[in-house]
């Protein structure tokens, strides 16, 4: 007893010297497991299979499957994989030596585990799955990660397919080779078909409507009559300008995509003023985020179609979280997250037509359509969905509601400032030469464009645009001058002054000419209406001068709407007498004779005497 009390010192410190070691070594056994292909849909008894990379050590490491009830929701499945599965597991596969799955390009699990699921036809679903690596010996998990899998008992099992309805929102400010290879591609693909096209190419109009000719080569592609460039959040605009107002983005989208599409994309819940607008544009079908969808009417739901009696409206909801999931499909386990939640849309009602899942994928770079392309013809392959445009998923059977179902705010939204004073001179300038033009404005389709790309809320493409829409309206402007001698000599206190206007615009313009002075009134009136296309054209303002003498003029060409176009100072030499200076004059001349007279009367009166 007493040597038993004398060696437990002994034995504790041995104790605390050695789990430190243990510690060490089991740390040191952790390392990073990653998927490193997507596990797809799971069909019938066929094994799953699971490629994965593992850097931690392999001595002594195994790794096993896990599967867990499935899910039955999407908020419940993206928590799982977020934080991990709860409940008990519903099976788990034998485990494997890390040494006997080691491949070429890292390691390969398989597994008949969904064979050991035993609850026949119904069971259908999306089923967390781990794949957990842990220490053979003492069972202590050295890494783990949970995927989605969509799970059929057999291929019959898919009765009715989920529509999904990719928006492609292109914002792309320069057009290189690599985006014309990229587009090209994306034209030609397998799910050119289902592609719904909304955005801009570049920032010039010509150019824009050069891509929509590319894209629609096929005859396959929908063009979304969207804005140009979008809104910002909140706001209109149209009192800085109605060229940027809403009706004017979808005016102008729908004459660069070349489109009779009808389908609207929107980044927030619509007014019943912009309502009027897509009306009166017959555009019968808007899509709008998920998350204003419940302020909209709280009868809308993203998967399903919904038409507003009494405005002739089908509305549609995008998914902003299938947007993200979509973003990332190429990013390691990203396409199988894609997956997994489009299967969970599925699986809540797998037996109802007309569901579909719309989602907005933005566009910014080459690799991104590269990418994307490649995920839209995966899809195309996967017998649970069917790839639709917009403009198909909103002739879907879907439920309907009356117009007095919307929560619509009557009033106009409120306007963003323009905070930028390149931009608000853009803006001022590019009101004047639209209302001087008389023709057709389409020689301002590329200014009208560059402006809403300014006013877009994309800070790349606005700088970008800003600077183009300033050097373009100044080179315009730079091409109507008064000509002629900038000196003007008036001989007459009543006068006409020839005023020549020159313009080498690719339109017709009306504007006003006049000339600006304190020394001259104008009988007549101080301005004359003109309309020229190009070429010259002289007009002439009589006058009144009011004093000899030289002193200032300014020569004034105005928009209709008021704003100045054009300013030309004037030097005027006026040698001619006025009504006032030619009765002075006489009147000095008489006073001077009769004085003249009587003094020499009076001088030889004096001589004679």
């Amino acid at each position: 007893m007493n040597l038993l009390r004398r060696s437990a010192p002994i034995f504790i410190l041995v104790l605390l010297m050695l789990v430190p070691r243990v510690g060490e070594q089991l740390a040191s056994s952790k390392g990073a497991l990653k998927l490193t292909k997507d596990v797809g849909v799971q069909v019938g008894v066929k094994p799953i299979s699971i490629d994965f990379s593992w850097s931690g050590r392999t001595s002594g490491a195994e790794a096993f499957l896990v599967v867990y009830q499935s899910t039955s929701s999407r908020f419940q499945l993206s928590q799982t994989l977020r934080s991990g599965p709860s409940g008990s597991p519903l099976a788990l596969s034998r485990p494997r030596s890390l040494a006997l799955l080691a491949t070429s390009h890292g390691y390969q699990l398989s597994s008949h585990i969904f064979s050991d699921i035993s609850c026949g036809a119904n069971c259908a679903g999306v089923y967390p799955v781990e794949l957990r690596i842990a220490n053979s010996q003492t069972g202590v998990t050295l890494g783990q990660v949970i995927v989605g899998v969509p799970y059929f008992p057999s291929s019959s099992a898919i009765t009715a397919p989920l529509g999904v309805a990719p928006i492609l929102q292109m914002q792309l400010p320069t057009p290189t080779k690599q985006l014309r290879t990229a587009l090209s591609r994306l034209s030609s693909s397998a799910a050119a078909s289902t592609i719904s096209l909304a955005g801009s190419v570049g920032t010039s109009v010509a150019t824009q409507k050069e891509y929509a000719r590319m894209l629609a080569s096929s005859g396959s592609h929908q063009h979304v009559v969207s804005p140009y460039a979008s809104l910002a959040p909140n706001c209109s605009n149209v009192v800085q300008s109605p060229l940027i107002g809403l009706e004017s983005r979808l005016k102008l989208s729908g004459q660069i995509n070349g489109t009779t599409s009808r389908t609207a994309v929107l980044p927030q819940s619509p007014t019943r003023l912009e309502l009027g607008e897509l009306h009166r544009d017959k555009i019968y079908t808007t899509v709008v985020p998920d998350g204003v969808l419940s302020q909209l009417a709280s009868v809308l739901s993203v998967s399903d179609p919904a038409y507003v009696r009494g405005l002739g409206l089908t509305v549609l909801g995008s998914s902003r979280q299938l947007s993200t999931e979509f973003a990332n499909a190429n990013t390691p386990g990203g396409y199988q997250r894609l997956l997994a939640d489009l299967a969970q849309f599925y699986f809540q009602a797998p037996a109802q037509s007309g569901r579909v899942a719309t989602m907005e994928i933005d566009l910014t770079t080459p690799a991104q359509v590269v990418d994307t392309t490649t995920v839209l013809d995966r899809l195309q392959a996967t017998p649970m969905f069917r790839m639709m445009t917009a403009a198909t998923a909103a002739t879907l059977p879907s439920s309907q509601i009356s117009q007095s179902d919307l929560r619509l705010a009557s009033a106009p939204r409120g306007h963003c400032a323009i905070t930028s004073k390149t931009v608000s001179k853009g803006l001022t300038r590019l009101g004047a030469l639209a209302s001087a033009d008389t023709g057709s404005r389409s020689g301002l389709e590329g200014l009208v464009g560059l402006a809403q790309l300014a006013t877009s809320g994309n800070k790349t493409i606005d700088r970008r645009a800003m600077l183009l829409l300033d050097q373009q309206e100044r080179a315009l402007l730079a091409q109507v001058q008064l000509v002629g001698s900038k000196t003007i000599t008036l001989t007459s206190h009543n006068v006409s002054v020839p005023l020549t206007l020159s313009s080498k615009l690719p339109f017709p313009i009306g504007v006003q000419l006049s000339i600006r002075s304190s020394e001259i009134t104008f009988p007549k009136g101080s301005k004359r209406v003109i309309k020229l296309s190009r070429g010259t054209a002289t007009v002439s303002l009589p006058v009144v001068v009011k004093a000899l003498g030289t002193f200032a003029a300014s020569a004034v060409v105005s928009a209709p709407n008021g704003a100045v176009l054009v300013t030309s100072n004037l030097t005027v030499h006026s040698t001619g007498f006025s009504t006032v200076g030619v009765v002075l004059t006489v009147g000095a001349a008489l006073v001077l004779a009769t004085w003249w007279v009587r003094t020499a009367r009076h001088h030889r009166k004096k001589t004679s005497d």
